[in-house]
């Protein structure tokens, strides 16, 4: 109990003295800086890392579909057990 009154006085105090400290620097003043805008060049190159003259091929994406199909099979598979075994010690109502 003493660590949950100690918590809430520190989540308490925080709300005091966040705003403090959000307050601008000193010296800063009222005149913000000024940015100007940075220019881009583009050349009008498509930039492909591909050749296009080969056949259809899907992109490497880095991911194993099996790994994926595996890990969802076994979520719904977990999901599955874990609400059946919650039912199993229910009373039924008839």
């Amino acid at each position: 109990m003493k660590a949950l009154m100690a918590s809430l006085v520190i989540v308490v105090l925080m709300g005091f003295f966040v705003p403090a400290l959000a307050q601008q620097a000193p010296g800063s003043g009222d005149n913000p800086p000024e940015v100007q805008p940075n220019v881009i060049t583009r050349n009008n190159e498509p930039e492909v890392l591909g050749s296009t003259d080969s056949e259809s091929v899907l992109p490497f994406t880095g991911g194993q579909v099996l790994l994926f199909v595996l890990i969802g099979a076994g979520t719904i598979g977990a999901g599955t057990l874990i609400l059946r075994s919650s039912r199993k010690g229910s009373v039924d109502p008839a």
